[in-house]
């Protein structure tokens, strides 16, 4: 990170190739894809994946999927530079890792595709370094010079970067030429003397380093990985000459949208207390303006409403201000536009469309409570993963009304249904009515349960979700990995504002895929296919070839994943975490307990 200038827009680093890879294979999933029971399909498909790249790729591409394994192994970066009025520059930097012969694979990768091209090639002294320079004929716009130094590829569109990058590779501080731009300021002897564009690392820019610092709790190493990225920056830049663009970026310092500083993450793979740990931080102006004061939480529980289904994919909850927010955005949009403005054109047209007051009908009767669940339908449809949202409500009776109004001014639309003693509303247009259930593409339906206002793209998931509630189905509040994670989370955020949680279960999602991958119907739908589709055909003898042990013998590679959002000074914060297959003994025997002592 200190070879890149302190101007980098955007960045994204792994510490060392052949270690990720390595921890990765120590990871539930990597484990899994090595078991001797999957690894023979998992060969397969790959070993497919390398004859189809081979036969439409690998000659355009210089080289054969086999050769892949000869990519730099050790520490690679690459980053945006921002140069000013001039567009963004490429910096990359690939490690080989003392593999000399892979350095020359690639130089002579290189060499053909130069020559096969008809570019023009030349060497130029940089810092003491000779440096290929590699254009499309006399345009010097498309300009790209490298080197090799100590097995390690260094590149760039910028002469100038490359020349920074060996100075600093040498211990120097980069030598700058003053611009006329710089020459005058430095003649105003009311302005301080600083240092020039790119004189300083990246290391010192403190959007970065806040980032850095924020993304570092929890962990007992540095990370494997490390992300950044100054959107505005990058957006200003990329999109350069664009009207509309220009216009549009015009309007952010008004909307408070200028106030997103930058955003970052790292990622950690089989350390000694995480499977894998993710951190993101979204770095936000202090205080903040516009649509940024728009992010009003609330605290609030995090157990899983009864509804939510033991089997869910993922959960997650949040509380918000909707009152506040709801306010905050009538202020804004009527300052761009008159005062009134929203209720004339919005909350007006919302009310005439529903036949009740929006507001008192539907805002000032939400509690402020945000569920999120997804699941899968039974039995297993390739559709895959279906959502659904889940709004609190103050008055389960006023929220009725709302649901009934609509109903009256879309009737066509809108079937009744009754599961279980629970009226829901099921949507479907007139063109999707005669169609098989099984064969809709969604099945969107609409109700309350309770106190809370469920709108999902799948009755299916919905009847789960009113089993679950009238505990005919397992409640996910019962399972003891998800007291696990919850018991951690709460651990981890103790003391700070936490405003969001995620709870995922990648076993659900790999059952599903599973299953309908071993499903007679799957087989059929790829040999359709494979009458025209050489790789679909091949697909299915892969399939047929390495049958795949039970699913229950795979069910523990998997282990549930958590995740918080922080609201803090700084911005926004996210963790996700993965404890590994094996749950901590002494919080298991917690949860048992705590699950014991319910009534």
């Amino acid at each position: 990170m200190r070879l890149f200038p302190y101007e980098t827009a955007a960045f994204f680093r792994i510490a060392h190739g052949r270690e990720l890879y390595e921890r990765w294979r120590q990871t539930g999933v990597g484990a899994m894809l090595n078991d001797p029971e999957v690894a023979p399909l998992v060969g397969g498909i790959w070993s497919l994946v390398g004859d189809q790249f081979n036969e439409r790729n690998s000659e355009e591409a210089g080289f054969e999927w086999a050769d892949l394994d000869r990519i730099p192994q050790g520490e690679v970066a690459i980053g945006l530079i921002d140069r000013g009025d001039d567009n963004l520059g490429i910096l990359l930097l690939a490690d080989f890792d003392g593999a000399q012969e892979n350095v020359d694979f690639l130089v002579e990768v290189l060499d053909q595709r130069w020559a096969d091209r008809a570019m023009v090639v030349e060497e130029q002294e940089i810092g003491g370094e000779t440096v290929t320079i590699v254009r499309d004929g006399d345009d010097r716009s498309s300009s790209f010079g490298y080197l090799i130094k100590d097995c390690c590829l260094i590149g760039s569109n910028d002469e100038v970067l490359l020349g920074h990058v060996l100075d600093r590779w040498a211990g120097r501080t980069p030598t700058v030429e003053l611009t006329e731009e710089d020459v005058a300021e430095s003649d105003d002897d009311t302005l301080e003397p600083g240092p020039l564009p790119g004189e300083r690392s990246f290391a010192e820019n403190p959007q970065f380093q806040t980032i850095l610092k924020e993304c570092s709790t929890q962990l007992e190493e540095p990370p494997q990985i490390v992300a950044y990225i100054d959107p505005i920056l990058v957006v200003r830049r990329t999109m350069r000459g664009n009207v509309g663009a220009s216009i549009t970026l015009a309007t952010f310092p008004a909307l408070g949208l200028d106030g997103i500083l930058s955003l970052g993450g790292t990622s950690s793979f089989a350390t000694e207390n995480w499977d894998t740990l993710m951190h993101m931080h979204l770095l936000l102006d202090n205080p903040r303006a516009g649509v940024l004061t728009l992010l009003r939480f609330v605290d609030g529980d995090i157990t899983p409403p009864d509804y939510v289904p033991a089997q869910a994919c993922n959960y997650g909850t949040t509380y918000l201000d909707p009152v506040g927010i709801y306010d905050r955005v009538i202020q804004l949009y009527d300052h761009f536009r008159y005062d009134g403005a929203f209720l004339d054109e919005v909350e007006s047209g919302a009310t005439n469309a529903w036949g009740v007051d929006f507001r008192e009908y539907f805002i000032d009767n939400l509690s402020g409570r945000v569920t999120l669940y997804s699941g899968f339908d039974e039995p297993n449809r390739i559709q895959g993963e279906q959502h659904a949202i889940c709004l609190e409500l103050i008055d389960p009776e006023v929220g009725q009304e709302l649901l009934d109004a609509i109903r009256e001014t879309a009737g066509e639309f809108w079937e009744d249904v009754e599961f279980g003693g629970v009226q829901y509303y099921s949507m479907a247009p007139p063109w999707m009515r005669n169609m098989p259930e099984e064969n809709r593409p969604f099945t969107p339906a609409v109700g309350i349960l309770d106190n809370t206002l469920i709108v999902t793209m799948s009755s299916n998931v919905l009847e789960q979700m009113i089993e679950a509630h009238q505990d005919s189905r397992p409640r996910l509040s019962d399972s003891i990995e998800y007291k696990v994670i919850q018991s951690r989370v709460e651990r981890l955020t103790r003391g700070k504002q936490m405003v969001g949680f995620l709870y995922n279960n990648p076993a659900e999602t790999f059952r599903h895929w599973f299953e309908t991958s071993q499903s007679d119907g799957t087989r059929s739908f790829l040999g359709t296919i494979g009458e025209n589709s050489p790789f679909a055909s091949n697909m299915l003898g892969v399939l047929e070839a390495n049958e795949l042990p039970e699913f229950d013998k795979l069910e523990g590679y998997f282990a549930p994943t958590g995740g918080y959002l922080l609201d803090t000074n700084t911005g926004l914060h996210a963790m996700m975490f993965n404890m590994g297959r094996e749950l901590p003994e002494a919080e298991v025997e917690a949860a048992e307990e705590e699950l014991s002592e319910q009534p």
